[in-house]
């Protein structure tokens, strides 16, 4: 755990930091099931009210797969650079880290997290099998599939006498 107290970081001089961490004891949320090694580079400056943060992050990640929820490993870089408020401001920029100090390490699963997209799948994945009254299939299927049906549906000839207007 890297701990920085915020009043150590100042205007014009930027403060590095370089971790190697075991990020897998920390709290996680979906679509992130957990981090399994992790090395950061960190800088951290003030500027203005605010803390800017740069961050580059090389990780191996372990992702729910969206399709059936199985964990898979995932090799995971980030480049990103935000700023650190106390505060929410209004604009919905950065992010807000309470206290006196900043957990680099919490604020790195934060990132990563933010960094995912919402749906994962294993690579060479199959598609999962249709069951009952459920059919899978792929969104270029589905489009043929509906072309291939006829729009008409007679439930509707009650209404074509229907007049509006009244």
């Amino acid at each position: 755990m890297l701990k920085v107290a915020k009043a150590s970081i100042t205007r014009g001089r930027a403060a590095e930091y370089s971790s190697d961490e075991d990020l897998s004891s920390y709290k996680v949320s979906y679509p992130l099931a957990g981090v399994k090694a992790c090395h950061y580079d960190a800088s951290l400056q003030r500027v203005g009210e605010y803390i800017q943060c740069s961050f580059f992050i090389n990780s191996t990640i372990t992702l729910i797969d969206s399709r059936d929820g199985v964990h898979f490993d995932k090799k995971w870089r980030v480049e990103e650079t935000f700023d650190i408020l106390d505060d929410e401001d209004g604009e919905g920029e950065g992010y807000i880290v309470h206290g006196n100090s900043i957990d680099l390490d919490e604020l790195v699963i934060r990132v990563i997290t933010s960094s995912l997209p919402i749906k994962n799948t294993r690579p060479n994945a199959k598609m999962p099998q249709a069951s009952g009254a459920v059919e899978v299939m792929t969104e270029d299927e589905y489009i043929e599939s509906t072309k291939a049906k006829d729009p008409y549906n007679p439930a509707f000839d009650a209404l074509a006498d229907l007049d509006l207007e009244d």
